[in-house]
């Protein structure tokens, strides 16, 4: 049996709470990393409020959904405190207790834009393949190598977040060497290590990128070498979008269980 932990960027939605029914009915835990410009608005918040209810995680995505390498340091962290405030509220107002402070940064830009992590970290012969899971899977607008100046504002979004109290998304099953001996270990904020690419079926992305159907994206789930093996857990990244994608998550989620796949909880 695979295990897996589901993690959904980009809540809330106006399919959250369709898309939290769906998982409590097939029994999947997951975490939701919102977006706080969403939250505002009372409707969504409310939706937030509901899934914390029926047993989702809630985590960050930041407020405006900005590339923190464009946004930088000041910004970001103060679009973090933002939404993390929400997500707080959230939790009172649903009479839970937070389980732990919890991040994910837009785009997976972490400080250094398309590079995800330090790709000096990975092992060489892993490197191809982390190098494709990112740029394959995110809409990245820069592989190059970033500057001294981004490498230092990544390390301080990092200890800027441990020193708010966040704390890395506790994935312990997940042993891929080069995840366990890279940066992505090490990481407070949430890391992932297979992208359904679910967005890119989205009416606005349609068409524009090379996954072009739901068929695409089940084959890049039979294909892919690493999420085939059941010696380590994933972290598979899917998306609550704004726009008409909650036939397309549910569809993989389902393929994900069909294929054997158990979700696995997220404290």
């Amino acid at each position: 049996m695979h295990r897996a932990y589901l993690t959904i960027d980009d809540s809330p939605s106006n399919h959250t709470d369709q898309l939290t029914d769906f998982l409590v009915e097939r029994g999947v835990p997951a975490i939701y990393f919102v977006r706080g410009a969403f939250m505002e608005e009372q409707k969504n918040f409310d939706k937030i409020v509901r899934s914390i209810g029926r047993g989702i995680v809630i985590g960050n995505h930041s407020y405006a959904h900005d590339r923190t390498s464009v946004a930088g340091f000041g910004s970001q962290s103060e679009q973090i405190l933002q939404t993390q405030n929400l997500i707080e509220r959230a939790y009172r107002e649903a009479g839970e207790a937070l389980p732990n402070r919890y991040m994910r940064f837009p785009h997976m830009d972490r400080g250094m834009g398309g590079w995800i992590i330090d790709l000096d970290t990975v092992p060489s012969e892993h490197r191809a393949y982390v190098e494709n899971l990112f740029w394959d899977g995110l809409r990245v607008e820069s592989t190059e190598r970033p500057s001294a100046e981004l490498f230092d504002l990544r390390n301080k979004m990092q200890e800027w977040l441990k020193s708010e109290g966040f704390q890395k998304l506790p994935t312990p099953d997940v042993t891929h060497p080069w995840f366990t001996d890279s940066e992505m270990a090490g990481a407070i904020d949430a890391m992932y290590t297979f992208s359904t690419s679910d967005w890119m079926l989205t009416p606005r992305h349609k068409g524009n990128w090379h996954y072009k159907t739901l068929g695409d994206l089940k084959k890049k789930i039979d294909t892919d070498i690493w999420l085939q093996k059941e010696n380590s857990a994933h972290i598979i990244l899917a998306h609550d979008d704004r726009e008409d994608s909650l036939e397309i998550t549910t569809s993989l989620i389902d393929y994900f269980l069909e294929e054997d796949f158990e979700f696995l909880p997220i404290a």
